[in-house]
């Protein structure tokens, strides 16, 4: 029987599909039905999509998620119901649009810690309903604003005084459409979010991904199977921890608690692998006793101790 992939895999996603038919794409092509994504791209944003197959989604919300770097363009002059250009348009400026130092002074002010109000139609949940799908009833919902933090918003002009390139350097949770948009309100023109392409998350890189073409055919593509981290070398954003022996690996698998000793402190969750140098799962300091939160044993995992 054919081994499924287990493991990390960057895809390069293409505009015009959703990361949930990205999940469905790759699903197809790898066989592996346990697949999810980490960090949504809307439809017509482009980029790298970090994907986790097999035992590996279990361990999506470890992966590094800082900083995320976008690059793009935005639009001055309009704002749309979506904060970008595919949302319906609610207002145009007929007037003389701001100076490239208005702009520019204005950016400066959107970056360190800031509070963000999510775009009306976005996957933010609101009374435990997503937004979007509350927007696509004609209601007006907004969320309230949160505290997320932008390291780097660089603007450059283009030849078209509403159109600005920037590179985007933000943390987790941080709407770049929002950005577009709140540039645009404290310049009183308007602005929204022309197009994205996520170049960066942590350490990953688009340009280690791999480009799925929309709807690609198995042959239209490499194999993805050969483009795969796999679990035992998956760089999760936690401290490594190693278990020495076998028969105490078998106990973390199994969910037994074992003693940190030295460790007790150092944590509060560990990469913990077994003394091979296998990924064992994800442990937590439970006041100096190792709590296995997620095990990841195979067939040939050692055995729980009699």
């Amino acid at each position: 029987m054919k081994q499924l992939p287990e493991g990390l895999l960057l895809v390069d996603k293409c505009a015009g599909v959703t990361s949930h038919d990205v999940v469905a794409q790759v699903r197809r092509l790898t066989g592996q039905r346990k697949t999810g994504h980490a960090g949504t791209l809307d439809p017509f944003a482009t980029g790298l999509l970090p994907m986790m197959l097999g035992r590996g989604t279990r361990l999506i919300r470890f992966l590094p998620s800082s900083p995320k770097v976008y690059q793009g363009t935005l639009q001055l002059g309009r704002t749309t119901s979506s904060d970008d250009v595919t949302g319906e348009t609610l207002t145009e400026h007929g007037g003389r649009l701001p100076d490239g130092d208005g702009v520019l002074q204005a950016a400066g002010k959107l970056t360190g810690l800031i509070r963000q109000v999510p775009p009306a139609v976005s996957a933010r949940k609101v009374d435990g309903e997503r937004m979007y799908r509350r927007a696509r009833r004609g209601e007006t919902v907004e969320a309230p604003a949160t505290e997320v933090e932008i390291f780097e918003f660089s603007l450059s002009p283009t030849d078209s005084p509403a159109i600005w390139s920037f590179t985007a350097q933000v943390s987790p949770g941080t709407y770049i459409r929002a950005l577009a948009r709140d540039l645009g309100a404290a310049l009183e023109c308007g602005g929204v979010l022309a197009s994205l392409k996520r170049t960066a998350i942590g350490p990953f890189r688009v340009e280690d991904a791999v480009p799925l073409p929309e709807w690609a055919r198995p042959e239209q593509v490499p194999d993805l199977a050969e483009h795969v981290t796999s679990l035992d070398h998956l760089p999760l954003d936690l401290p490594s921890l190693q278990i020495e022996n076998q028969r105490d690996a078998g106990l973390f698998l199994s969910g037994g608690r074992l003693d940190l000793g030295n460790r007790a402190g150092t944590g509060p969750q560990f990469r913990v692998t077994g003394p091979d140098g296998t990924l064992l799962g994800v442990g937590e300091d439970n006041g100096g006793v190792l709590q296995p939160r997620v095990v990841l044993p195979t067939p040939d995992s050692p055995a729980c101790p009699g």
